[in-house]
């Protein structure tokens, strides 16, 4: 009986067995490098959300405060007690003040009682002052800080990270005519008159992770183009409605 004789592979056919196990490890490798890319963008959008999340909550939650009142007892002469309601602001310390400017100036500064609520926007619980004056502005390391003025040996702690840019209008009323201005704080002829705030921050990732260039339609707070240096940005917007001035507007 004839022994058979043993059979290989031809050279054409190991070259493209070659080639096509380059072409897998090839796709294999992009897919990897497409997916590690879209996790670093995922990554870095989801830090920039929650920096301007955590910065706006906090300008809220001391908005909402600002220029409250509260109930106090008062003693009468013959002993009785009775219950006032404060007054909405400390004498020469107004609720709501601010400064229009560049980057290093632009600043917004919240007020109300240390009764009302003792808690700062650095979550301090420890002041004595009669009153708690927030103010909030950017730094060097484009950081969103804040402290309250009326704290002794207070400093300015960061809220927030990758703030680029920090903006305020103000809803100014005119009881007159019944209308709203929004006004940036020079512009404004009295803060007690201010209805509601408005707060643009720009916020922008740590690290780059290589996205191209930026969508065109998408503008920043003073209507500027976004720059296009491989990290995420974000333009984020609110309207802060103040509730302690419903008896401005008539």
């Amino acid at each position: 009986m004839k022994t058979p004789s043993p059979h290989g592979h031809t050279l054409p056919e190991l070259l493209v067995g070659m080639a096509l196990g380059l072409m897998v490890i090839a796709a294999a490798i992009t897919a990897y490098g497409t997916g590690k890319q879209t996790w670093a963008a995922m990554a870095a959008t989801d830090a920039v959300y929650a920096n301007a999340h955590i910065a706006l909550r906090n300008l809220r939650e001391q908005a909402l405060l600002a220029g409250g009142a509260y109930l106090q007892a008062n003693s009468s002469k013959d002993g009785r007690l009775s219950v006032v309601v404060s007054t909405g602001e400390e004498m020469g310390q107004a609720a709501l003040s601010g400064i229009h400017g560049s980057k290093s100036i632009e600043s917004l500064t919240l007020g109300h009682w240390h009764a009302l609520d003792d808690v700062d926007c650095q979550g301090n619980t420890g002041g004595t002052q009669a009153s708690i004056r927030n103010d909030y502005k950017l730094n060097t390391n484009k950081e969103l800080t804040c402290k309250d003025l009326n704290l002794n040996n207070g400093t300015y702690q960061a809220l927030a990270e990758g703030v680029e840019d920090f903006q305020l209008r103000y809803a100014e009323a005119n009881p007159a005519t019944q209308t709203l201005q929004w006004k940036t704080a020079n512009q404004v002829t009295a803060m007690s008159q201010v209805l509601a705030i408005e707060v643009c921050l720009r916020v922008a990732s740590l690290a780059t992770v290589n996205l191209g260039k930026p969508n065109p339609n998408q503008k920043g707070c003073s209507g500027e183009a976004l720059l296009a240096d491989g990290r995420v940005r974000r333009v984020f917007k609110r309207v802060i409605a103040l509730r302690q001035r419903d008896d401005v507007m008539p």
